[in-house]
């Protein structure tokens, strides 16, 4: 399967994959359920009516009051029509093993995207917004679609790059691209410094803090009888998207967001 997917992680609204917390929508905190369309991702219903997903985003400072959630990890098909789908939980190591699963499962072009919380406009405005993979899109009634909106576009958030961003298996403080290596470093990136979203890793790794190995799923499992690890010390970074980093050449250096902080990875 093609793994240039949607830049997921980043956003899974919230489930610490960025900020907020998909509390809001579970039993716990009841509110309105809304659904997506089936035959159409850039489509939804909600409070009895019918929604168009716009390619307009806010800020965080344009979210007005929770209204209710989807809280769907969709797999769609060029066309739009979901092909696969899973409910999100809580839970970010729950969330990004239900992504890793759905991209296993999609077939080869598929796109997949977190639908999460959807909010009321914080300047009284009359359409809704909805959290797709940590961008806040607007939605406008259907009727009130005008020839000037752009729709969303879900296939661009799966922007097209020359190669697929994966952690290097030898070192896990490294991420690789077409066999070029990104060094990790300790500088951060503020929000506003961040460009266009690259790819997705999503990836959960342990590793060796003075080896920089990461650990396999045996060796994790693995009882050390023999105290051979003791005094060794293990670190765990949550991989999630890549980003541009706004003046700086991709081929330089990008953003690469590591338990919900933005570092810069250097081009070695």
């Amino acid at each position: 399967m093609n793994k240039m997917l949607p830049m997921l992680c980043a956003g899974i609204a919230c489930l610490s994959l960025t900020g907020c917390s998909l509390q809001e929508g579970n039993s716990e905190y009841p509110g309105e359920q809304c659904y997506l369309n089936k035959d159409n991702v850039t489509k939804f219903s909600c409070m009895g009516n019918d929604y168009t997903i716009l390619e307009d985003t806010v800020s965080n400072n344009g979210l007005g009051a929770w209204v209710g959630y989807v809280r769907q990890l969709v797999a769609v098909d060029e066309t739009g029509k979901v092909i696969l789908q899973e409910d999100l939980k809580n839970g970010t190591l729950q969330t990004l093993a239900k992504i890793s699963d759905l991209v296993d499962k999609a077939p080869g072009k598929s796109h997949v995207l977190p639908f999460v919380n959807v909010y009321a406009a914080s300047d009284a405005g009359d359409y809704l917004i909805v959290d797709i993979n940590g961008e806040y899109h607007k939605a406008v009634i259907d009727e009130d679609v005008r020839d000037v909106d752009r729709v969303f576009d879900f296939k661009d958030m799966r922007q097209s790059t020359s190669c697929g961003f994966s952690v290097n298996p030898r070192d896990a403080t490294q991420i690789l691209c077409d066999g070029v290596v990104y060094q990790v470093t300790s500088d951060t990136v503020s929000d506003g410094e961040l460009g266009s979203r690259i790819d997705l890793l999503a990836k959960n790794v342990v590793f060796d803090a003075e080896t920089k190995i990461p650990l396999s799923e045996e060796e994790l499992r693995e009882i050390d009888w023999y105290g051979e690890t003791f005094g060794r010390h293990r670190e765990q970074w949550v991989y999630k998207d890549v980003y541009e980093i706004n003046r700086t050449e991709r081929t330089e250096a990008v953003a690469v967001r590591i338990n919900g902080v933005f570092y810069v990875a250097k081009r070695q």
